[in-house]
């Protein structure tokens, strides 16, 4: 794919890579299968005769833009030729819901970076002052300051890494790397890491599995983020009370199950519905937390898609909220390993995840 990102990266659309073999349409990459706002399966998009025209008409260098319904909703083609027998087609989405999803999300944005850009500065700034003014800064101003400094870096650098990490899959550049390891004690390894954030928010997290020990291919980089995400969700909307969290593991000849509950504020039915969907937040006039970027949750669901699984989300208002990620209970081809030696930047990793939460 990388002779081609020069084309890909200028238009970051859904997108095929395709050649004709005896007129059909033979699809060799792709990233519509990460994409959120486009409802094509493969198989529609191979057999349709516009497409197949498009492609041909573009190896004949006499190509031109075309516009396609597929199921209600309508797309512009755009195309390049790149090889002998290779075209380049890219989705155009006609959609001023998503334009608008999108506007909103740049909106939300420059808000998010503003108000940790602000806190930091004006931390800098009264510690600045005071030294200026040739008075001694006290152990307690240090502290207080280069805390707010430093959660706040850490909230500027989750925003990067959720718009990177969204771009990735859009472009269906995110690299999956999985190994064959210990789920459980994987999990409950983070449980226990992240125990002291979740009990600085009044709150306690309870780990529980139906078996101590299980080898599945999973990439581990990406399964803490999903975990991670999921945790610092159930404290983000907890009610102001305090509550609990419950990860718990559940397994079968072909799945394995794993579920966040925590008693929190819940999810109306109005958002439950989009509550993966990009650029949507979970606002809610109870939540204590009222800021974020509506990433989280559509990474969450990107993530688990690469582990070839799928997550839902039931909740009752005013009463509790449970995520189920269920992902293939498997081995890929490489030696099982019995143990997960700990990340050390995990405490980092926890902190940026919990940089939007003040305790």
């Amino acid at each position: 794919m990388d002779k081609y990102k020069n084309i890909l990266f200028e238009n970051p659309r859904p997108f095929i890579i395709a050649e004709l073999e005896n007129n059909r349409l033979i699809i060799s990459e792709t990233n519509i299968n990460y994409h959120n706002n486009i409802d094509i399966s493969l198989e529609h998009i191979k057999e349709n005769i516009d497409i197949k025209g498009l492609v041909k008409d573009t190896l004949e260098n006499s190509s031109d833009n075309i516009s396609i319904n597929f199921r209600g909703k309508k797309f512009n083609l755009n195309s390049k030729k790149v090889g002998d027998n290779e075209v380049v087609v890219w989705f155009d989405i006609e959609d001023n819901l998503y334009d608008l999803s999108k506007a909103s999300f740049l909106s939300n944005l420059t808000h998010e970076f503003k108000t940790p850009l602000n806190l930091i500065f004006s931390s800098v700034q009264l510690l600045n002052r005071k030294i200026e003014n040739n008075k001694n800064v006290s152990y307690d101003d240090m502290e207080k300051y280069l805390k707010i400094i430093n959660q706040n870096s850490y909230r500027i650098l989750k925003l990067v890494n959720n718009i990177s990490d969204d771009n990735k899959i859009d472009l269906g550049h995110s690299n999956y790397s999985p190994i064959n390891a210990n789920i459980i004690y994987f999990i409950e390894d983070i449980c226990e890491s992240i125990e002291p954030f979740v009990k600085s928010n009044n709150m306690r997290i309870v780990f529980d599995t139906d078996i101590e020990e299980l080898i599945i291919s999973f990439d581990m980089e990406k399964m803490e983020r999903i975990i991670l995400n999921l945790i610092s969700n159930a404290v983000k909307f907890r009610k102001s009370n305090g509550g609990k969290i419950i990860l718990s593991i559940t397994h079968n000849n072909e799945f394995v199950n794993i579920k966040v509950n925590d008693n929190g504020i819940g999810i109306s039915k109005d958002n439950i519905d989009k509550i993966f969907e990009k650029y949507v937040r979970l606002n809610d006039k109870r939540s204590i937390i009222k800021e974020g970027t509506g990433i989280g949750l559509y990474l969450v669901k990107s993530l688990v898609k690469l582990h070839g699984g799928e997550v839902t989300v039931d909740s009752e208002i005013e009463k509790w909220t449970e995520f189920n990620i269920k992902i293939p209970n498997r081995t890929c081809i490489k030696e099982s390993i019995d143990t997960y030696e700990k990340d050390l930047d995990r405490v980092d990793k926890i902190r940026i995840e919990f940089s939007d939460i003040y305790a």
